[in-house]
């Protein structure tokens, strides 16, 4: 079972572009903290981040890719000292179209794409947790990937000449950006590296998040899941904790409870997501659900 695309196919991601602007210099934007994750495609030209309180700027470059996992207030200037043009609010709405605003072609040393990215729940997952306040994945770097270059290539041009179907393409677009930029991420780190992604790459916890993802329907104890792979119940209970942020068996009732949502969105029989995730009854679900979410499930359904 790949854990990570078990997940990203669970996240329930909207990708949306709000702009593309061509920028002419002295410029500065400064962008609000959102609820959503905020996303920048720079083309031509370089510039510089900063995040609010640090003065320390991040250099940028022609063809890089900018992620806010958290939504941080951060700015993009073409100088340090250059003043502000405009306080800009990136949150997602597929309400809004995408617009294009246009500087002096000769004069513009810039031009980005912004865009948002929505999650439902985003606090439920533990890889978001991991992620860092900002993902800066250079043009270079994502030459080396397969299909990266692609992705963002054809993001651009979409979004320079807006044809037919022009929204519905940008939102899939974008939607594949992020899986590709999260690949990138979890690749690059260091083999040192604590939290979620250590659990991916620990042989024994990846197993047994394996196992999970595989059959949640399954009531697993700590003492299986152990025995699964190979280790001693008390080592694999730290190490899985220590690794993933929660117990294992936290961590199966959580699962459970993203994978109900999505069947209680589908339209699913209570009685059969009972019997999916492993409860022995309608009743038993209904409690779990309650208690976890904090609404019965027909609630959830009719709100959702």
């Amino acid at each position: 079972m790949d854990v990570l695309t078990d997940v990203l196919s669970v996240l329930e991601l909207k990708g949306w572009i709000s702009a593309r602007r061509e920028l002419t210099p002295p410029w500065r934007y400064d962008f609000a903290a959102s609820q959503d994750m905020i996303f920048h495609l720079l083309g031509s030209g370089s510039g510089y981040l900063f995040f609010k309180g640090d003065p320390t700027p991040l250099r940028v470059e022609e063809g890089a890719v900018l992620l806010f996992p958290f939504g941080h207030a951060h700015s993009i200037c073409d100088e340090p000292a250059s003043p502000l043009t405009q306080v800009l609010h990136v949150d997602y709405d597929e309400q809004r179209e995408y617009q294009g605003f246009a500087g002096a072609s000769d004069e513009s040393k810039m031009s980005v794409l912004c865009g948002a990215f929505h999650v439902e729940h985003p606090g439920a997952f533990p890889l978001l947790h991991s992620l860092p306040q900002v993902i800066h994945i250079p043009a270079e770097q994502g030459r080396t990937v397969p299909g990266f270059t692609e992705i963002v290539q054809l993001i651009a041009r979409e979004a320079t000449t807006p044809r037919l179907g022009t929204q519905v393409m940008l939102r899939r677009l974008t939607e594949l950006l992020f899986i590709h930029v999260i690949r990138v991420w979890v690749e690059q780190q260091a083999a040192s590296t604590p939290g979620w992604v250590a659990a991916l790459r620990d042989q024994p916890i990846s197993t047994a998040l394996g196992l999970i993802h595989q059959s949640p329907e399954q009531r697993w104890t700590v003492e299986e899941l152990a025995e699964a792979v190979a280790l001693s119940r008390s080592v694999f209970s730290a190490r899985f904790t220590r690794l993933v942020g929660e117990p294992p068996i936290t961590y199966l009732t959580h699962w459970r409870m993203h994978r109900a949502t999505r069947l209680l969105k589908d339209n699913v029989e209570i009685e059969k997501i009972a019997e999916l995730l492993g409860y022995e009854s309608a009743v038993a679900f209904h409690k779990a659900f309650k208690r976890e979410v904090g609404k019965t499930p027909a609630r959830y359904r009719k709100l959702g």
